[in-house]
């Protein structure tokens, strides 16, 4: 159970560093999907399978990654 816990640590401290980045991503990598994971970008593709089969390439837990699509213009939702 802890490592499970820490994974999702992890995995919230780098989903809420990408937020803190993402106005910077979107101008570096505009309508792509990228990974990140400890405050940087180790892929970025046209679809969420290139990124899957890159991560494995660079054995790579996709799983254990924040995979996001970049939108080039900021998306607003309003609920």
């Amino acid at each position: 159970m802890e490592c499970i816990s820490l994974s999702l640590a992890e995995y919230e401290k780098d989903f809420i560093s990408f937020n803190k980045q993402l106005s910077k991503l979107r101008e570096r990598f505009p309508n792509k999907f990228v990974a990140y994971i400890d405050g940087k970008v180790i892929s970025s593709k046209d679809s969420i399978e290139e990124i899957k089969e890159d991560l494995i390439s660079q054995d790579i837990e996709p799983s254990k990654t924040v995979i996001e699509f970049v939108s080039r213009e900021e998306i607003r939702v309003i609920v």
